[in-house]
């Protein structure tokens, strides 16, 4: 009875995880970007410093921040083919070292000579880094200092090495935002394919025809219902078909007869001749009285039909705003 119909596009039956799980990568996008504007630089200086003789920067101010930390970068510079090791030092106004690490940092270049053709190449570790918190305002004191200098076959040197020394406040390290990125993208790949399988199976049948039928228990007024009518075609068959669902209830009585155009795609051989044609058209629909109900579809033209399938799912959601057919209870 069309009386009985009422169309609705509804957001009712959506998924919210996949939006949650998009929403996350979006606050991790956010933070990485965001980042960048807490950053505060103190110093940008480049240093001689040489055994016994280290590189201290003048003492620089630091405040506490909510987010991010004080930073300080150092790049060694030394010719090719030398090894270096040296250590970076933060210290208090008591000279009291904070925090240290030790970098063993090398420059090496060659010639390469293969099948006649020659070239050059050069590869280098040099940099080094620290980071630190400072719950109190206070000066700190960077120190870096030559532990060992010498070239690549072992020959010590006392030169002296220079070191460019960065500080920067408000540091964020976004390596560890990388793994919550992939993650939420993750979650929200997986639950997309979850939302199209989900919903209990109540009938999944097929058949070589156009015309099929089955009668199912289902309904209840916060139950989605999905029926996917699926087809496969010859190479005789038009863009698309006509699919023509018709529910019944326990006495026969037609409730609800809607049609939805189904498009097709060619399936084509090594050839490029038309091989078969598969198409799909899928119905929402609310049945808010449980009981006995028949499902029947046509598919027509049927003279292409070579199948047709009637799957029948209770529980579904959906990804976004759907036509949900409400057929209410009599």
């Amino acid at each position: 009875m069309p009386s009985q119909v009422e169309y609705k596009t509804t957001r009712r039956f959506m998924n919210i995880w996949v939006y949650l799980a998009l929403g996350s990568v979006g606050m991790i996008i956010l933070a990485g970007l965001s980042s960048i504007f807490f950053v505060k630089p103190l110093a940008s200086k480049t240093l001689q410093a040489q055994e016994g003789k280290p590189a201290r920067l003048q003492p620089i101010k630091v405040k506490p921040q909510a987010i991010g930390a004080v930073r300080v970068d150092v790049t060694a510079r030394i010719p090719s083919n030398r090894y270096l090791a040296y250590e970076v030092q933060i210290r208090d106004q008591q000279d009291k070292v904070l925090a240290a690490g030790l970098k063993n940092a090398w420059k090496e270049s060659g010639v390469w000579r293969e099948e006649g053709q020659t070239g050059t190449w050069q590869e280098d570790d040099l940099d080094a880094g620290l980071d630190i918190s400072s719950a109190k305002p206070e000066s700190l004191n960077v120190v870096v200092e030559v532990l060992e200098y010498g070239t690549s076959r072992n020959q010590p040197l006392t030169e002296s090495v220079s070191f460019r020394i960065k500080v920067n406040q408000g540091i964020i390290d976004t390596r560890y935002l990388w793994p919550g990125f992939w993650g939420g993208l993750l979650m929200a790949g997986l639950t997309c394919l979850f939302s199209k399988s989900a919903g209990a199976t109540l009938s999944d049948k097929s058949i070589g025809d156009s015309d099929l039928g089955d009668r199912v228990n289902v309904g209840g007024p916060n139950k989605l219902i999905k029926v996917v009518v699926k087809t496969v075609a010859d190479e005789t068959s038009p863009p698309s078909l006509n699919c023509r669902l018709m529910v019944r209830d326990g006495n026969g009585d037609e409730l609800f007869n809607a049609s939805e155009v189904m498009p097709l795609k060619f399936k084509r051989d090594e050839d490029g001749d038309i091989d078969s044609t598969h198409g799909q058209a899928t119905f929402f629909l609310v049945l808010e009285k449980p009981s006995s109900y028949g499902f029947y579809v046509e598919v027509t033209p049927d003279a292409p039909v070579d199948s047709t399938r009637l799957i029948i799912k209770q529980g579904a959601v959906t990804l976004g705003a759907v036509k949900v057919a409400h057929i209410a209870a009599a």
